[in-house]
């Protein structure tokens, strides 16, 4: 991509500023403060989950043109650095990577709405270039690499090349291999049509900035998985207390980076694969209909990718398959009248015999006496 172009937001006035991309006109400090959070904030809205998670112990590492340690609203945020192309990693002339690190992990600070996605996140910055129209493939691919070994869990590149370099492929596997997810811009400009690398590579994550009215910023050679803010972007410099408002491709990467960051601070257990499936099933998708229905790309959204529950993924087990009915034999149905005539045919043999023993004793008995009871007898006796 060209220059980032920038504008500082004064009272109800934009003035347009741009930021240089060459080390001799470094970009100036940002001393105007944005008091709004600015539509990309409004619309992803991580704020909803920071009681959950705020990236906290999640290593981002961003390659481009350094991350300033000197921004005031990335105080404590950034890691010692590394630099393939002079200078300081924790330095940046042109601003650009200081931006996207802010949007990424900038903390808190009075008077302004701002923060970054995931403001308890730490910054590995890389910087292979001040002019982010030139990159080296070699330095690129040696940086993805150097921030895998470094413990960098998602890798934010900022920057593109139209070469589809071996080496530069193998990096991006080697990262995967480490376990860390790399998210890379499909909508920088690398040459006329040309496909930006490593977004072009399918070990990566692409993503494509839109505006608030979800229109992608800038034609994008290559498919994109996500897409994410990247116009009209409130940020910071390398310098400064204040904000500034940027367009440019490359943006979206640092949006759904620190959303990354939030699930894998939330989610440890989860691969990097695991994160980059869980930022594309969770994504807003647009109601056009996709290449892919059941994961085209869609606007990152940081709530959803925290807190969804998506069965198949290590460690959330599927819910059990409901056991089949059971099939029982039908119960006979059973007539009680056979019964009940067998009980009263059995009581009534029974007492007939009683009975008929009892006749074969009293009637002798009676016959002897003249069928008189011995009541009888006993009263004539004592008359």
């Amino acid at each position: 991509m060209r220059a980032v172009a920038t504008a500082l937001v004064v009272g109800a006035l934009l003035t347009a500023a741009p930021i240089p991309a060459v080390a001799q006109q470094c970009a100036q400090p940002a001393d105007h403060v944005v008091p709004q959070e600015g539509w990309a904030l409004e619309r992803l809205a991580p704020s909803s989950v920071w009681e959950l998670t705020s990236g906290d112990a999640v290593t981002v590492a961003v390659i481009g043109t350094g991350v300033s340690a000197a921004a005031p609203a990335l105080s404590g945020a950034v890691l010692s650095g590394q630099s393939l192309s002079g200078g300081a990693g924790d330095d940046d002339c042109a601003g650009r990577d200081t931006f996207m690190a802010g949007v990424i992990a900038a903390r808190p600070a009075a008077g302004t709405g701002f923060t970054g996605i995931a403001p308890g996140a730490r910054i590995l910055p890389i910087r292979i270039t001040d002019d982010p129209d030139e990159v080296d493939p070699g330095k690129l691919a040696s940086a993805i690499r150097s921030a895998a070994d470094g413990g960098a869990e998602v890798i934010a590149v900022s920057v593109g090349t139209a070469s589809a370099d071996g080496g530069l492929r193998a990096a991006v596997s080697y990262a995967l291999s480490k376990d860390a997810l790399v998210i890379a811009p499909s909508d920088v400009d690398v040459g006329e049509d040309a496909v930006p690398y490593p977004a072009g590579f399918p070990e990566a994550l692409p993503v494509t900035g839109i505006t608030d009215e979800g229109d992608p910023i800038q034609h994008a050679a290559g498919q994109p998985a996500l897409v994410a803010p990247g116009n009209e972007v409130v940020g910071i410099a390398p310098r400064g207390s204040g904000q500034i408002v940027a367009s440019g491709g490359g943006i979206g990467v640092a949006f759904v980076a620190g959303t990354a960051a939030l699930v894998r601070a939330y989610h440890p257990d989860l691969s990097a694969s695991e994160v980059r499936n869980r930022l594309q099933d969770t994504a807003d998708h647009p109601p056009a209909d996709l290449p892919d229905p059941q994961r085209g790309y869609g606007v990152v959204n940081p709530a959803a990718a925290v807190t969804s529950v998506l069965p198949a993924e290590s460690g959330e087990k599927p819910m059990a398959a409901a056991a089949p009915p059971a099939h029982l034999p039908p119960k006979p149905v059973v007539d009680p009248l056979p019964r009940l005539v067998a009980l009263l045919v059995t009581g009534g043999v029974g007492l007939l015999v009683v009975l008929t023993a009892l006749g074969r004793v009293l009637i002798p008995r009676a016959r002897r006496r003249g069928w008189r009871s011995a009541w009888h007898n006993a009263s004539r006796s004592g008359g």
